[in-house]
């Protein structure tokens, strides 16, 4: 389909549609410790976009910062709060930022960018911090319809942080008008140096007509029942959950729950539930989904299950949900968004990746072990206790009470008198007759750590691993406790709309020229922003957000024109 055949289409799918837009900060009226601030490029999206952000957590008087959370989540959700796509995003500083991807198929309508932490889920979504959106999917002819709940009073232009509304700082640039492809070369000035305590700012560059000015504050949305208290991820990605005896549904107090991480990133972690059954695993910084499992030690008088928290706000929301409408420069704008996420999508994506996370996982987590066993240096034995008596120095089988158990051996003060922890593919079985059941056929190599070992709340008298050949735990029957779960951890990279080199032949389709998520502004001297214009000519808007040690947020604005 061709941009002008495109065009008409696409007006043809907005005559039939309309919106109220509206941008939203969290109620001020309810104190939890933590609120949001957050600054999108723009609010007009094509389907298919990026939506790039930065957010600055800001915490009340008497919290201390180290005990603030370390993780935001950020949602794409529609008014009536079922979720459409999200990630976490791991704060430093108070401050973070990244993308979410619009999904190619969303259809046209009002949608709401939500952002919160594990923490202020303890006060509900009316304390979230919401950015209303609009949509336009040039591509599907149906449109978003939500009924009217009537249940959200809103205030328009209000919202929790005052808002500056004169020019704290001098925006210019070297020339009044430029080209396609051309240089811009901006320059940022203090205009007042009494109030030069604006630390957070954020630039961003996007069509005009493609943002919202205004504002909205979220009085009534729905009602929240208070539920069980989440902590604040003070120390990164978190699991809680609890766990309750299946036939009773009574908590489990005291009872060890074990999660493995499988597959990349090799790790294990034990904790013991609280007075409540409940159970909080900290989990390291990772990207990416991974599996996990979980399960419980052998209990004799319970059947227990295990019950994980919602990683993602699942409380119920009605949010304004207006008639669509778009003006008809916003068209135009949406119009010009849609031809190049299009054209986008037939061309190599120049973007720069950049991963967040360091960490190696080529070795599990206790590291190097003392000792390994590669099955296939021997010759093939009848079974794998075998291995452990004639094979092994550092790991033997035992008898106690009639019952076979495992003992790691060293020197170290205390090993003989804790058991060791035996896994399978980093999967806890404390069951050694089942563990020495295993065809010895499925084993690829046996490793031992012969060292007291603290993991989580627990001490070990050291580590045996039994790793299977395939990484399916060698045809073990796992505990019947056990979840297995695919987990989301950190956004994946982060996204640098920014291309200076574009290559003549390759269409430049990007919306948003310019983004700085944490733009430092120098004090003493002139400070100098430069970026290439697109191919799509127009008047574009460089909008500077930010919020100062008082609490007040700055929007300023500044246009540029590009022609062909």
């Amino acid at each position: 389909m061709n941009r002008i055949n495109l065009k008409i289409y696409f007006l043809l799918v907005l005559n039939f549609t309309h919106l109220l837009i509206l941008n939203g900060n969290q109620n001020d009226s309810i104190q939890t410790g933590e609120r949001v601030v957050l600054f999108s490029d723009h609010t007009l999206y094509a389907a298919g976009e990026k939506i790039l952000f930065s957010a600055f957590i800001q915490t009340n008087a008497g919290i201390n910062i180290v005990d603030s959370s370390r993780v935001l989540y950020v949602e794409i959700i529609s008014p009536e709060g079922d979720k459409i796509a999200g990630n976490k995003f791991l704060i430093r500083n108070s401050f973070t930022f990244g993308y979410i991807t619009i999904p190619g198929d969303l259809i046209t309508g009002g949608y709401y960018l939500r952002a919160y932490t594990k923490f202020m889920r303890n006060y509900g979504p009316l304390t979230y911090n919401y950015t209303a959106l609009k949509i336009v999917n040039a591509g599907r002819s149906e449109f978003q319809v939500f009924a009217d709940k009537n249940n959200t009073a809103v205030s328009s232009n209000s919202i929790n942080n005052p808002v500056i509304t004169g020019a704290p700082f001098h925006i210019s640039s070297d020339k009044s008008q430029y080209t396609t492809r051309d240089m811009v070369h901006l320059s940022i000035n203090e205009t007042d140096s009494s109030r030069s305590d604006w630390k957070e700012l954020s630039l961003s560059v996007v069509p005009e007509f493609s943002i919202s000015k205004n504002e909205l504050k979220l009085s009534d949305i729905g009602k929240f029942e208070k539920r069980e208290f989440l902590y604040p991820e003070s120390r990164g990605l978190s699991i809680t959950g609890k766990l309750i005896d299946n036939k009773t549904s009574i908590p489990l107090p005291g009872t060890r729950v074990n999660l493995s991480i499988i597959g990349r990133g090799r790790d294990f972690m034990s904790m013991q539930t609280d007075s409540s059954g409940r159970f909080y695993f900290s989990l390291p910084d990772y990207t990416g989904f991974r599996d996990l499992f979980l399960c419980t030690e052998n209990t004799v008088s319970s059947d227990p299950k295990i019950l994980i928290d919602n990683d993602y706000c699942t409380i119920p929301v009605h949010l304004p949900s207006n008639i669509f409408s778009l003006t008809q420069q916003e068209r135009e704008a949406a119009y010009n968004m849609a031809v190049n996420v299009q054209l986008e999508s037939y061309f190599k994506d120049d973007s720069i990746p950049v991963g967040v996370n360091n960490q190696s996982e080529d070795q599990a987590f206790y590291g190097k072990p003392n000792e390994i066993l590669y099955f296939d240096n021997y010759v093939q034995m009848p079974s794998l206790e075998d291995y452990f008596t004639e094979l092994l120095n550092l790991a033997k089988v035992r008898i106690r009470q009639g019952k076979k158990y495992f003992k790691v051996l060293g020197p170290q003060t205390g090993l003989t008198d804790l058991d060791p922890l035996t896994l399978v593919d980093l999967v806890a079985i404390d069951n050694p007759a089942m563990v020495l059941a295993i065809s010895p056929l499925n084993i690829s190599r046996i490793e031992v750590v012969n060292q007291l070992y603290v993991k989580g709340d627990q001490t070990y008298g050291g580590i045996i691993n039994i790793i299977s050949r395939r990484g399916d735990f060698a045809g073990i029957d796992l505990p019947s406790s056990g979840v297995f779960l695919k987990y989301g951890f950190l956004a994946d990279s982060i996204y640098f709309p920014e291309i200076l080199n574009q290559k003549k032949h390759i269409p430049d389709t990007r919306n948003t020229l310019y983004w700085e998520s944490k733009l430092e502004i120098s004090k003493s001297s002139t400070t100098k922003i430069s970026f290439a214009t697109s191919d799509t000519p127009g008047k574009y808007l460089v909008i500077l957000n930010g919020i100062n040690s008082k609490g007040e947020v700055l929007r300023q604005n500044y246009q540029i024109v590009v022609i062909e």
